[in-house]
């Protein structure tokens, strides 16, 4: 049920299924097909108690780590950690290139639904969605042009004035 949820996720959002390549120079995006959603497994379970929360904390860093290529994908991953029999631990991965804080959010809402209902045998509860990412960053494109544009450059170019040019 969880693998199936975290599947039916990526096939929703076009964003969790977009990879970047380099095209001359400039990034592209690709939207890939949906083809479910790699669960990796790790049981800790028979590891004594002190060593399971060490083994817990580096399988957690090990993720934190780990790089994503951009230009193959895929971009969001997830490891479930067994700890007993009844309980695990999801780690779930994104780059920040195709979540943020708020869709983090929507993330968990529709993890929590849908796990709800295909742990139930029941049909996906959620509706479909009416745009996606792409759709917006386009209508937003088309609407941050001309002297919108010009306006909101000279506002940010001034309130940035004078910070660091990279950042450590």
């Amino acid at each position: 049920a969880l693998e199936r949820a975290l599947a039916r996720i990526v096939e929703r959002h076009e964003a969790l299924r977009t990879r970047f390549e380099d095209v001359e120079g400039e990034p592209e995006q690709r939207i890939e097909a949906a083809v479910g959603f790699a669960l990796r497994r790790v049981d800790l379970s028979a590891l004594p108690m002190q060593s399971r929360e060490t083994a817990l904390e580096a399988q957690m860093r090990e993720e934190a780590q780990s790089r994503f290529d951009l230009s193959r994908g895929p971009l969001i991953r997830g490891r479930l950690l067994r700890l007993e029999a009844e309980e695990h631990v999801l780690l779930v991965t994104q780059h920040h290139i195709v979540s943020d804080g708020w869709s983090l959010g929507v993330l968990v809402e529709e993890l929590r639904a849908l796990y709800a209902a295909f742990a139930q045998g029941l049909d996906d509860p959620l509706p479909p969605l009416p745009v996606q990412y792409a759709d917006y960053a386009l209508w937003q494109r088309g609407w941050l042009s001309g002297a919108r544009w010009e306006a909101q450059s000279r506002y940010w170019r001034e309130q940035l004035r004078g910070a660091p040019e990279l950042l450590a």
